[in-house]
């Protein structure tokens, strides 16, 4: 009974949706776009950049007013991507400091954050890219920073506004600005905290080896109401991000709040259905109330771990036909112990791991492109072809794949 009761509550997670519609935070890539001009600091724009770039999830791409070259700091040349007309849509945009007046002063700048901000996306600023939101009326009455060398002029600009010293990032929701050249790098993990989750941000932080990273170090004004009060959120709410889902659920079960755990996580899967973080702490959280659930990841890697990967395929199939729908791991997690065989040269136990990441996420170009890359490492060119294409299938963007597939074609 307790079984099928079990497998009754996971078939309304799954299928039952709450009253919010689709929200543009429930997305599987976010489009980070860096605006660049003549002059922008090199730090400004190149540690944000490294931070979404090096973070799954994220599609970053340059854009400058007019799409020509600039010159940033009178040393380096950059060519953006797009110009502010054939930009795709961001859904958030980080505006760097440097000479910012000419930008903050230039009527198209200024209708594209607009409306950019009247759409829903996030601005982030970092120093002096703040007066670039300033002039364009985002900064009013807000709590805000910039370079220490630019406070005092901004609160001149911003009678109404608390421009704070010694801060590293303030987050508004979606108005984020934070201090100075490197915090940069702050706010933009602290960004990627809210959209994938602590453990997500600290593992980008760990591989750029940006080990002085305080995630504390900030001033976070908003938090989303759902979080501490589900029933007074309204359908003009934004829903949580993962996230800050997966980050407050950890935070209950580590205070034993189990229900409340559960509550929150079950929301979270109706609107996040491919998070295996959060199936994986509603896993936790069931079974410390006494309830049925799959296995969790950790149970699941400890297996693969031991060379039993045979018998983890069947514990996968086993939980997949027992509660459908359920991610028993994260994609990054086993994508990691996919390439931990490949450093092996263990190639067999690597392709049966990405092949179960394809068959949990298929919808993911990167598990495809990930079991390509291992079959073509193995000297399988022929499979290799065969899952790059379908990587691009998935995502027509993948350009690792377009390149792979020209090597590959070269090679015959």
């Amino acid at each position: 009974m307790n079984q099928q009761i079990g497998r009754f509550l996971l078939i309304m997670t799954l299928f039952i949706w709450s009253r919010h519609s689709v929200s543009a935070q429930q997305k599987d890539i976010y489009n980070v776009a860096i605006f660049l001009y003549q002059n922008v600091e090199l730090l400004d724009f190149a540690g944000p950049t490294e931070v979404f770039a090096a973070t799954p999830g994220f599609k970053v791409y340059t854009v400058s007013v007019d799409g020509k070259d600039i010159i940033s700091q009178g040393l380096l040349t950059v060519k953006p991507e797009y110009s502010i007309d054939n930009a795709p849509v961001p859904d958030i945009i980080v505006f760097p400091g440097g000479n910012s007046g000419p930008s903050s002063s230039d009527p198209k700048v200024i209708k594209w954050v607009q409306t950019n901000s009247n759409r829903g996306g996030t601005l982030m600023s970092v120093c002096t890219g703040a007066f670039i939101l300033a002039k364009a009326g985002q900064l009013d009455g807000l709590n805000i920073t910039t370079h220490y060398g630019s406070i005092e002029s901004l609160q001149q600009l911003l009678p109404g506004a608390t421009v704070l010293e010694h801060t590293r990032f303030v987050d508004n929701g979606n108005i984020i600005t934070t201090a100075g050249v490197s915090a940069g790098i702050d706010g933009s993990l602290h960004m990627v905290r809210r959209i994938k989750g602590l453990e997500v941000a600290k593992s980008t932080a760990h591989y750029m080896e940006y080990e002085k990273w305080d995630p504390e170090a900030g001033k976070k004004v908003y938090q989303n109401p759902y979080l501490h009060n589900p029933n007074s959120i309204d359908d003009d709410t934004p829903i949580p991000y993962e996230g800050e889902i997966v980050d407050h659920a950890n935070k209950l079960i580590n205070e034993g709040a189990y229900p409340q755990a559960a509550t929150l996580l079950e929301s979270g899967v109706k609107w996040y259905p491919n998070s295996g973080a959060m199936y994986n702490l509603l896993s936790i959280t069931y079974k410390k109330m006494g309830k049925v659930a799959p296995i969790s990841e950790s149970e699941f890697m400890a297996m693969i771990d031991a060379g039993e990967i045979d018998q983890a395929k069947q514990v996968y199939e086993k939980a997949a036909k027992e509660f459908p729908g359920w991610k028993i791991f994260t994609e990054n997690a086993m994508n990691e112990k996919g390439y931990g065989f490949v450093g092996k040269e263990n190639y067999d136990a690597a392709i049966k791991l990405f092949q179960l990441n394809t068959i949990a996420y298929p919808n993911s170009g990167n598990t495809w492109d990930s079991l390509a890359e291992a079959y073509m490492i193995s000297g399988n060119k022929e499979k290799a072809i065969s899952n790059y294409k379908k990587s691009l299938q998935v995502n027509p963007g993948n350009e690792n794949a377009k390149r792979m597939l020209v090597k590959l074609d070269e090679m015959k």
